[in-house]
């Protein structure tokens, strides 16, 4: 992967988090040496240069009491927040009150997972040539008899296929919470649905990046306050089974019944 490739990645990152965390204003990746390797549409270059500059200021001096790790400005009509991963820092600013510890969760596992990803396409191996195919031998295929039909065979019927759509654990638990029942958006619902021909979506199975999964079946989620941000209610039982905590991503796809 090239470096212009890998500068278009980290900007469709930053362009995923701002439409999840829609408070957002704008946001741009800064390396520990000072360069910036990527920053979104609503960045202004001399805005950002000039943060960039005195954010490096502020590393260097940092770095003789063990570093920088994360930092929140709190201005006057809006904040500043920095976080550390792995060789980079991660500069946002959003609104007055932008919602700071769903914005923390919410970079504290998507960018380290697309750096991840993007370090094993980098560093991933060549792969092999194909070894040349050998001439396969043609097979005699017997004459029917003329007085037999062969029977054509019965195909099933498609099933549509709906891809997996990753969403961030929100973790729930009560008395009146059911221990097998999850909660998505309706829009992800009615989304699932149309792909279906209109089919009602009553299970979905959940897998989590480590291979952990269950299958549960599904409500639209009830909170308004919570609707819109990418989330799944996950009960606290399931969790576990999962090994999933709050703000960890996780892969959820419909049960399709055949019927």
């Amino acid at each position: 992967m090239n470096e212009e490739a890998y500068n278009v990645a980290l900007k469709t990152t930053l362009e995923e988090i701002k439409n999840v965390c829609q408070d957002i204003r704008w946001a741009f990746i800064l390396t520990k040496n000072g360069a910036i390797y990527a920053e979104d549409d609503q960045a202004n270059n001399a805005a950002t240069e000039k943060a960039a500059n005195s954010l490096q200021t502020l590393v260097e001096k940092a770095s003789a009491v063990g570093g920088l790790d994360n930092l929140l400005i709190d201005g006057k009509d809006g904040n500043i927040c920095v976080s550390c991963i792995d060789d980079m820092y991660l500069v946002t600013a959003t609104s007055k009150n932008a919602d700071i510890a769903y914005l923390r969760n919410i970079t504290g596992v998507i960018f380290p997972t697309v750096l991840k990803l993007l370090d094993n396409i980098v560093a991933g191996p060549t792969p092999l040539k194909p070894e040349p195919s050998h001439p396969k031998e043609k097979v005699k295929v017997p004459e029917l008899d003329s007085e037999e039909t062969p029977e054509e065979p019965v195909s099933a019927p498609s099933v549509p296929s709906v891809p997996s759509q990753q969403l961030i654990v929100d973790k729930f638990s009560g008395l009146m919470v059911k221990a097998d029942t999850v909660q998505v958006d309706q829009d992800v619902l009615d989304r699932w649905a149309a792909l279906l021909n209109g089919k009602d979506i009553g299970e979905v199975v959940i897998e989590s990046f480590a291979g952990k999964t269950v299958q549960c079946k599904v409500k639209k989620i009830g909170d308004s306050k919570l609707e819109g941000r990418g989330l799944i209610r996950i009960p606290e039982k399931a969790c576990q089974s999962l090994e999933v905590r709050k703000g960890e991503l996780v892969r959820v796809k419909p049960v399709i019944s055949e019927d």
